[in-house]
């Protein structure tokens, strides 16, 4: 069709339906749009992911998220969980053997990762934008560590770098992970922490037994170094799967979480939990630092006392999972009691009387069941606390608060444990007595730990007291 020069030149003028937009863009909203076209590919449920009200609790993207976490956990906490096996390295090594805190090193991880995490949750919670910067921080802390720990001539350099900066690093930088999961999953939170948690159970299959490989095979210096490396190759993938939701985040300031906490920790529901959670904690770790050495003193190989830790890893795996589906559909309150009542019993009936490898087979596999589980409880129970509604505009960050005052319990137990347990075991050249109950050298910490459980189970009290929030 023709046209004239003056038509042309009109048409020429005009701005194109393409043009105009491009131009009139700043160059932030491109990357804005952008980025949103990403999250709507990678996620399933792309409405959900923009409101705190519905909560995703599956979808694409999350499962991604959770699986970032997952290799992580598997990775860089399934070591403190296998210090049996250094345990019974080092008490046998020229350069620690003449000390006496060297159960101590084991306890100092947990309890580090546990006394920090209330500091942690609140810095978390006070500027959510530098979570991924934290993530990062603590990992890196935790491969130094290991990389610090190859170089310890001495109990006191062990101590530093094996128990307190690993527990160090692996809370700065779970800590930001556990805020980032919780935005993902909600009513399904207690069997993804139960699944998560197994991570470090399943590791624990071969890792004892690897480990005492290389410690004996090399030593513990190359054995550091290995294990940072494959920190390193293993789970460092894992740092670049695990991002937020893209919902809006306040931060959090200390005046309003306290203001939101205190009417919860003057109840006597808490008072209940908070006791029982200690008191465990005070038992917990006891069966996992000793069993090696107890059957060591039976007479039994090295690796079978090697293989007694990977059954508890593996009994952990089923038990963590079991316990966080119990959690989602029952009252938290009826498996604490029933797993700490249980290992009560079993601490004292099969441990104290084990004289064969069989009783401590029994051992592990309840100890693992339920016990080593039971952390996977304490997101259910801080949910239960604080109730249903939208704490200052963020139930979440308050949920996580909570979680670090168990977790600070649980860490003061744990750093405990160590100390009393060595006081109670005495000397490493204490005599073994195969008749006497607990072999006589355990029978301190077998009578310890079992009260300890079954003083934790009577917090199942509560569920005959009303509850704490009418909407619970």
């Amino acid at each position: 069709m023709y046209k004239s020069p003056s038509a042309r030149s009109s048409d020429n003028n005009a701005p194109s339906a393409e043009a105009v937009p491009l131009q009139s863009l700043k160059r932030s909203s491109i990357d804005s749009l952008a980025s949103s076209d990403l999250d709507h590919l990678l996620a399933d449920d792309a409405s959900d992911a923009s409101s705190l009200d519905k909560p995703i609790d599956g979808g694409r993207q999350a499962w991604i998220v959770f699986f970032g976490c997952w290799i992580i956990e598997f990775m860089i906490w399934s070591l403190p969980l296998s210090y049996g096996v250094f345990q019974e390295y080092y008490s046998n090594h020229e350069l620690f053997k003449s000390s006496t805190a060297i159960p101590t090193v084991g306890t100092l991880t947990a309890g580090t990762s546990n006394l920090c995490m209330p500091f942690m949750s609140m810095v978390a919670a006070r500027w959510p934008q530098y979570r991924r910067t934290q993530m990062i921080a603590g990992w890196v802390l935790c491969v130094l560590a290991l990389i610090g720990a190859s170089f310890a001539n001495s109990i006191e350099a062990l101590l530093l770098c094996q128990g307190f900066l690993y527990g160090l690093g692996w809370v700065v930088h779970y800590t930001p992970v556990m805020f980032i999961l919780n935005e993902w999953f909600d009513k399904q939170r207690g069997l993804v922490y139960g699944i998560l948690f197994s991570a470090s159970g399943v590791a624990g299959l071969v890792q004892p037994a690897l480990l005492n490989w290389m410690l004996r095979m090399f030593d513990f210096k190359i054995t550091f170094r290995v294990y940072a490396f494959a920190i390193i190759c293993v789970s460092g993938p894992g740092l670049f799967l695990i991002r937020s939701r893209d919902v809006p985040r306040r931060p959090l300031v200390p005046t309003k979480a306290l203001a939101s906490l205190q009417p919860i920790v003057r109840s006597l529901q808490f008072q209940l939990i908070a006791f029982a959670v200690f008191v465990q904690g005070l038992g917990f770790f006891i069966p996992r630092i000793y069993i090696n050495s107890y059957s060591s003193d039976l007479g039994l190989s090295q690796s079978i006392g090697a293989g007694l830790l990977a059954l508890i890893s593996l009994s952990q795996v089923c038990g963590q999972i079991g316990q966080g589906w119990v959690s989602d559909r029952l009252d938290v309150r009826i498996p604490m009691s029933v797993s700490t009542l249980l290992c009560g019993l079993a601490a004292l009936l099969l441990w104290g009387l084990a004289k064969t490898v069989w009783p401590l087979v029994s051992l592990a596999l309840m100890w693992g069941l339920l016990s080593a589980s039971y952390s996977v409880l304490y997101s259910r129970m801080c949910t239960f606390l604080v109730g249903k509604e939208d704490v200052h505009g963020d139930r979440d960050s308050v949920v996580m608060l909570m979680y670090g005052i168990f977790s600070f319990e649980r860490g003061i137990s744990g750093a405990l444990a160590g100390p009393i347990s060595s006081w109670l075991i005495g000397s490493s050249e204490r005599k073994i007595d195969l008749g006497a109950y607990g072999l006589g050298k355990y029978a301190g910490i077998v009578w310890f730990t079992g009260i300890c459980m079954l003083v934790a189970a009577t917090m199942g009290i509560g569920r005959f007291l009303p509850p704490k929030r009418s909407d619970v």
